[in-house]
Parts: structure tokens; C-alpha cells; sequence
């Protein structure tokens, strides 16, 4: 704590030793206002008409000038939208140096990480740790971010926990897609279209039509497909979307907006690639370690290649005592999304007051691979929500801010199987969520240039969980024979999605079906130590959680001058418990985070230069972590589950700069510098011999089963590692150089995208890391003065560097592995009507 308030003084400092003399402002801007009614534009410029740039936000429910927010925040404008071919929720993490996201391999979810806390959630039992909102309201499933990246008025990121005004369990930060507004008054239009390599077909369109003096209606759509990015046809985009709003001001005091929007994603998520194989070492003491030997294949080569089943199938997996594993299930997405959303403001003599009630749906159908054979989910999202606020003002000197937030969401998964070769859950179940929500803050200028402000959240959640996991463990004999069983002609487990099947399919070829393990079995009862078999082990949950918690920020912000201003804060966050399929692991607590920062935002040298920058400390508590492990069954049982693995510390600090350098040419940076470790971070891998594969301390140790028996595990520590998805070193750099052609004008872009070498999975082995990389883009573009009219050629990831995204080992020794998007390029066009 001293070390990371030392940073943040020395910070602090060297801010206020710029030369005040720079500034050459106007008056000191106005207070925040109320929510506005139609959203505020983006890039709206200066009163003076030149300079930099303002940009309003509404990341305090309040619409405000970005400079002039006490928060960290950064702001994606439309253009670097599209420059970073920003289509899926995953690409987000090309725009900010903080924002780590995770999707691609597993149909539609994305899980999100900023400065190394997040989760990876990949189903319904849990929620994610990163609230994302769109147009206002909160989306529940990470597997619901998709089809909303068009006709964006602008994206926020907010850094750090945010535990008083979004949603629900923000631990980490919030991001906020906020869609364009009808406009009063206008007509016209604009679009977009592109081509590039992978057939890769882009479109967006938007109408802005008035009906009347007092009504306006916008309706937009977007079209996104693209071939295979993998040799095994994996990797398929065919996602469409729109939008429809009405807006109406029947008085000065009230306006009224309704929004329906549908989105459906096809095609299939990259089935990854084979990294390499992990054998172990046997010596003359017997164990010796284990050996990693590189594929050496293409990042492009996906598992249903010929050559890379070739690979898999040449492995001898012990457990089913024979080679010949494939990976023959197709992936592929068939997933809808839909949604409306209302929203009222009426001002009042006390205030605005702002309610904003919406439905949303997901009807989800898709497969994926990875380190499966194939698996596959369908299900059924709702979520119900409705929040309200009153924003306004008593006298000069205070603002304040209440609301109060309704939530539920009900999920019903019929269908969910994981075929991992020898082991195979099916799943079906039921969850629900109930959250209330009260929040509020205060700003209080006791002083013109010092504002002080105070908001808290109670939020209490009512979680259900209702379900049955069958699990299939495939078998030849006893496994701790040695040398082990030879079983040459037993199938491995066949993708199929029920019970029924699975059963009638061993059954009908004389393998028993068994609750009990053959080799536990004296003969008489059927017992053998080399009958192959296949054991039913069944996971069974009917529980409920209930969390509850007070969560509140307290912040400073002095302004030294109208545009120069410091912050300070300091805040708590909280994300509730959940559940896992998993004996004797069922549920998880609750994790909480403390957030100290200390930051200043300015604006030099006549509006032309910004320097923004923060230092922050946080304090992480019971974490979450999400990883393949197993469960206290006996024999235990190969899970997706969540536990609080401990705390950990992370601080650090983020620089942004923004020169605009002549009237037509702009130059931005931004880099942050991260230190996040794990204080404690402990857990536990089953004894079968053999040690856990990792590079962290390990010690055997005993557990008692569900059933009471006694379990060898190794309590595996790897407190003090890096914590996951936070490299030590981000870096953005762009450049814009206009040219004027008399009419038009050609517009060059370029810029790279650094991150540093990190981790993603808790064995931290060296070649799992993700290497660090530089991925830069271009793009050239003429138009006219007015920009009436565009054509556009660009290039993404010049390099075609595809940074590794994780590796989890299968049953057969091999890793699977996924890759960032390789490099593509094309031509856009575009205009306005």
C-alpha cells in the first residue's frame, strides 16, 4: 500500500509541475447535466471551433465532457471502431491497453478481463465479472454481447470496479455500447461497405427520418460474413443485425424512446490448433519430468485437418488403454438474440427523472471444440430488468443522483454435453437470478474548484440452480495398472447429446454401463481389474445462494484549471457467488475488490495537446477463477469450475496522450504498465502417480470425497505468479496525416498495438504463455471535403502475428491451443444521404 500511494504522489506531481502558462482556456465548463435526451455526439469540437476534440459521456449517468470525468475511462469513437475492424464483442480488446477479452473457440461467449481481474465464464452457472451494457441496460450472458458493434455513437471502458451505478457485479470495470439516437428535424442516411480477403463482406447502413416537429425514428442494420480462418473450414462469420428506435418530445419536459433490436450469428467458432504434446519422463529412479515437444504446425492447421487428427490419432490415451482418438464433430453456430428496451425522461422542478425498463431474449443452438471432441449447448436466456433515476441539483453547489434497479433472468438449458474422447458430461438444468438494487451519489463543490463526491450501491442477489449432470468416464480396466491395460477395439465416447444414446451405445456392444467402478468389484459381484467399462456418475444440484453487500466510492476532484484537473478515489466492488457442476464444489463465494486511484486529465498549448494519466493500486479478495479441474467425486471427475483460489495485488499505472500537431495531423498514445500478482493462490489436482504437470509448487496432501472416502491430491501453490490476461506492458500508437485536395481530402492511417508476454492457464508452463507481440494497421482514405462520400484500402495485423490465447492439454497428451485473427485486409466504401 505505501509503495503504490508513493507512485501515486510522485504522479501527481509531475502533472502539476506542467507549465501552467499552456492553457490559454475558456471559462471553467459547465456542471454535469442530466441524462440527455437524445445521447450527446461524439466529437463534438470545441467552442472555439478548433483544437482537440470534446467528447461527452455518460459513465456517471450524467452526461459530461470525458476531461472533465473523475474516472478512468477510455472512450472508442466510431472511426476507431471501424479502423480496428471492431465487428465482435472479443475485438474490443484492440481499442484499450487495459481490456483483455477472450472468445473465438467457444461459440458465442466472450469473457472479458481489465488489468488481470475477470473470469472465464463460459456458461450459464455463473456471471461475468465485467458488466457489459448495452444502450443502457445490462446484459447478463456473455454469450448475449454479440450484434450490437453498428451505428455506435461510442463505446466506454471504465477501469476499476464500479460497485455504485452499473448493473450488477462490476468487480472489474464496465463497458458501455451506446447505439446513435433518432435525431428531431433530420433526414438522411449513411452507410458502409466492404470486401476484403477470407470473402470477407461487411455492411452497415443507418435512416435517420423526422415524423413531425416532435418525432424521429432511426432504423440500422449491419451484415458481417466471412469464409473459414482455419484449413479445417472452421472459423465461418455469417452474422446479421438490426435496430429500430422511435423518439418522440411531446413537451419540453418529456421525451420518450423505444428501441427493438434482433441480431443472429451463424457460422462456427475456430476449432484451435495443436501446440505441441506433453509426454512424461521415466529414469532410472523412476519419474524424471515431463517433455514438451512442439507440433511445429500452423496456427491455421484447426483440429479437424487431416494432419493434425493424424497427430492426435497416432497417441496412445492410457485411460482407454488404445490410440485412435479424432476430433470429427463440426462445429457451429445457430444463435439468436433479440430485445426492447424503453426509456422515459421528465424533468422536473427537483430534477430528471429517468426510467428505463427492457426485455431481452437469446435463443442459443451452437457446438464447439477445443479441447473437446465436440460440445454443445442449447438454451434459453430471459432477463428482465427496469431501473430508474432521478438526477438534478439543490442549489449551486450540490448534485445528486438516486436509483433503484430491478432485475431477473431465467435460463433453461436443455441440452448441454462436453465429449472430451473418455469422459463426456450431459447436462440439462435450470438457473435464475434475482437482484434489487438501490444506489445513489453526491457531488458537493464546497469550493468553486474542489468537488467532492460519495455513492453507494446495496445490491442483494437470489440465485436458483436446478440441474442433473450425468458424467461418462471411459475405462479399460483399473487405470493405476502399470504397464497399463490394453483395450485395442473400445470405442471412445461418441458425440451424442443424451443419456439414452450414450448408454445404448456401450451397452449394445457388451461394455456395462456402472455406478461403481469394475475394479473396486470383487469377481463375484462382476469386479475385474481389466473388463473395460464405462462408469455413470451422476452431479446433481437443487441449491440457492443468496449474497448481499454495500459497495461505495469516494472521490476528490480539483480543478487547477479549466482544463487541467486531479482525481483521487477510492472504491469497492463486489461480484456474487455462483455454482459449478462439480461434488463437493458445488458453489462459490462472492469476491470483493478495493480500488485507490489517483489520476489528472489536461488539455495544453491551445486545446492541441492532452496528457491524461492515472496510478492505481488494487486489492483483490477471494478471486474467482474458472478452470478445467476436479471435482471431490470418487474417482473424481474432469470439470469446468469456478473457485475462489485466493487474493492478489494489482497496480500499476496508464498514460494517454493526444497531439494534434498541425490542424491535419494527429498523433495519440497510449501505454500502461502492470503489476499484478497473486498473494495466495492455491489449488488442487488429483494424485494418480503421477505429479501435476506445472511450473508452480506442489505438495501431496489428502481430501475426503463426497462419499467419505479419502482422496490423494497435490495442493498445488502458485501464489506469486503474474496474474492471468495482465501483460506488464500495453501500448497503443496511431497516426492520422489528412491531406487537402482542393474538394477532397486523403486521410493516412497507421498505428500497432503492443501487449507482453502473459498467461491464461494455472499450470504458468513456459510454452503456454502468450508471447508478446505487435500487431499493427494502415489504412488510406479519400473523400470528400464534407465527407459526403468515401473509399477506403486497408490492411490489419501487417505482421500476421496471431498471439496465442490459452492451451489446455487433452487426454491424449496433446495441447489444443487458440490464435488471435490472422491478417486481413480490403477496401470500404462509404457515404452520407
Amino acid at each position: 500500500m505505501k509503495n503504490g500511494m508513493l507512485a501515486s504522489v510522485s504522479f501527481g506531481a509531475l502533472v502539476l509541475a506542467m507549465p501552467a502558462a499552456a492553457q490559454e482556456a475558456p471559462a471553467t465548463p459547465s456542471p454535469p447535466t442530466a441524462n440527455a435526451p437524445q445521447g450527446a455526439a461524439v466529437g463534438t469540437v470545441t467552442p472555439e471551433g478548433q483544437g482537440l476534440a470534446e467528447i461527452v459521456v455518460t459513465a456517471q449517468r450524467v452526461s459530461e465532457s470525458s476531461q472533465r470525468t473523475p474516472l478512468a475511462i477510455d472512450v472508442v469513437k466510431p472511426e476507431e471502431l471501424q479502423r480496428q475492424n471492431v465487428i465482435r464483442a472479443e475485438d474490443l480488446a484492440r481499442t484499450a491497453p487495459a481490456l483483455a477479452a477472450i472468445g473465438g473457440t467457444g461459440g458465442p461467449t466472450t469473457a472479458f478481463f481489465v488489468r488481470g481481474v475477470g473470469n472465464g465464464t463460459v456458461n450459464s452457472y455463473s456471471d461475468p465479472a465485467i458488466a457489459f451494457n448495452y444502450d443502457g441496460v445490462y446484459i447478463g450472458r456473455p454469450s448475449s454481447t454479440s450484434g450490437v458493434f453498428y451505428d455506435l455513437q461510442r463505446v466506454e471502458v471504465l477501469k476499476g470496479p464500479q460497485g455504485t451505478l452499473y448493473g450488477r457485479n462490476a468487480t472489474g470495470g464496465a463497458i458501455n455500447v451506446i447505439p446513435n439516437r433518432p435525431k428531431l428535424g433530420e433526414n438522411g442516411g449513411e452507410f458502409t461497405l466492404g470486401y476484403g480477403n477470407y470473402n470477407w463482406l461487411t455492411g452497415q447502413a443507418a435512416v435517420n427520418l423526422a415524423v413531425g416537429e416532435k418525432v424521429a425514428a432511426r432504423f440500422a442494420g449491419t451484415i458481417a460474413r466471412h469464409d473459414a480462418f482455419l484449413s479445417d473450414g472452421t472459423g465461418k462469420q455469417r452474422e446479421y443485425a438490426g435496430r429500430a428506435q422511435l423518439y418522440a418530445e411531446p413537451t419540453e419536459q418529456l421525451n420518450l424512446r423505444i428501441g427493438l433490436d434482433y441480431a443472429h450469428q451463424g457460422g462456427s467458432s475456430q476449432s484451435g490448433f495443436y501446440l505441441g504434446t506433453v509426454d512424461p519422463v521415466f529414469g532410472a529412479t523412476g519419474f524424471a519430468g515431463y517433455k514438451y515437444t512442439p507440433t511445429n504446425f500452423s496456427r491455421q492447421q484447426g483440429l479437424l485437418d487431416p494432419a493434425s487428427n493424424a497427430l492426435l490419432s497416432s497417441r496412445f490415451v492410457t485411460q482407454a488403454g488404445r490410440a485412435g482418438a479424432v476430433v470429427d464433430g463440426q462445429p457451429y453456430n445457430d444463435d439468436d438474440y433479440w430485445g426492447a428496451t424503453g426509456e422515459l425522461n421528465y424533468k422536473t422542478d427537483i430534477g430528471t427523472l429517468t426510467i428505463q425498463p427492457a426485455y431481452r431474449e437469446a435463443k442459443l443452438d451452437y457446438t464447439f471444440n477445443g479441447v473437446f471432441r465436440q460440445a454443445g449447448v442449447k438454451e434459453k436466456d430471459k432477463q428482465t430488468s427496469v431501473e430508474a433515476r432521478l438526477a438534478g441539483k439543490i442549489g449551486p453547489s450540490l448534485d445528486y443522483l438516486l436509483g433503484g434497479m430491478y432485475f431477473d433472468e431465467n435460463i433453461n438449458t436443455p441440452n448441454a454435453f462436453y465429449d472430451q474422447s473418455t469422459l463426456s458430461p450431459i447436462q440439462h438444468f435450470t438457473t435464475g437470478t434475482k437482484s434489487y438494487a438501490g444506489f445513489g451519489k453526491l457531488t458537493f463543490r464546497p469550493i468553486d474548484k474542489l468537488s467532492l463526491t460519495a455513492a453507494g450501491r446495496y445490491t442483494s442477489d437470489k440465485k436458483t440452480f436446478d440441474g442433473l449432470s450425468q458424467v461418462y468416464i471411459l475405462f479399460c480396466g483399473n487405470p493405476a495398472s502399470f504397464p497399463p491395460n490394453s483395450c485395442p477395439t473400445l470405442p471412445f465416447v461418441p458425440t451424442v447429446r443424451s443419456t439414452a444414446e450414450m448408454e445404448s451405445f456401450y451397452t449394445s456392444r457388451g461394455i456395462p454401463v456402472t455406478s461403481v467402478p469394475l475394479y473396486v468389484l470383487p469377481p463375484f459381484l462382476g469386479g475385474s481389474q481389466t473388463a473395460p467399462f464405462v462408469l455413470r456418475s451422476p452431479i446433481a444440484i437443487d441449491s440457492g445462494l443468496k449474497n448481499e453487500k454495500f459497495t461505495y466510492r469516494l472521490a476528490a476532484q480539483y480543478d487547477l484549471t479549466s482544463r487541467n484537473m486531479l482525481y483521487a478515489s477510492y472504491e469497492t466492488g463486489y461480484h456474487g457467488g455462483g455454482f459449478s457442476f462439480a461434488r463437493g464444489v458445488e458453489s462459490y463465494k462472492p469476491e470483493t475488490i478495493r480500488a485507490y486511484t489517483i489520476g489528472s486529465k489536461n488539455r495544453f498549448f491551445g486545446n492541441t495537446l492532452q496528457i491524461n494519466g492515472e496510478a492505481f493500486l488494487w486489492k483483490y479478495k477471494d478471486q474467482q477463477f474458472t478452470q478445467f479441474g476436479y471435482d471431490l467425486g470418487s474417482p473424481p471427475a474432469t470439470v469446468y469450475l469456478t473457485r475462489n483460489i485466493g487474493n492478489s495485488t494489482i497496480k500499476g499505472a496508464e498514460f494517454d496522450v493526444e497531439l494534434l500537431a498541425t490542424p491535419n495531423t494527429l498523433l495519440s498514445a497510449n501505454v500502461q504498465y502492470l503489476d499484478a500478482k497473486y498473494d495466495s493462490f492455491v489449488y488442487y489436482a488429483p494424485n494418480q502417480g503421477l505429479p501435476p504437470n506445472t511450473a508452480c509448487g506442489y505438495a501431496p496432501i489428502t481430501q475426503t470425497a463426497t462419499d467419505g472416502s479419502v482422496l490423494n491430491v497435490f495442493r498445488v501453490d502458485c501464489s506469486g505468479k503474474q496474474a492471468f490476461n495482465s501483460p506488464k506492458w500495453s501500448l497503443n500508437l496511431n497516426a492520422q496525416q489528412t491531406i487537402p485536395l482542393g474538394s477532397h481530402k486523403l486521410v493516412l492511417q497507421a498505428g500497432t498495438r503492443y501487449r507482453g508476454s502473459s498467461y491464461s492457464s494455472a499450470d504458468y508452463l513456459s510454452y503456454l504463455k502468450s508471447e508478446a507481440a505487435f500487431v499493427s494497421n494502415a489504412s488510406v482514405t479519400l473523400s470528400t471535403d464534407n465527407e459526403r462520400w468515401f473509399a477506403s484500402v486497408y490492411v490489419f495485423n501487417l505482421e500476421n502475428n496471431q498471439r496465442l490465447v490459452g492451451g489446455t492439454t487433452n487426454s491424449a497428451g496433446v495441447i489444443s491451443a487458440a490464435a488471435e485473427q490472422p491478417r486481413t485486409y480490403g477496401l470500404r466504401i462509404g457515404g452520407k444521404f
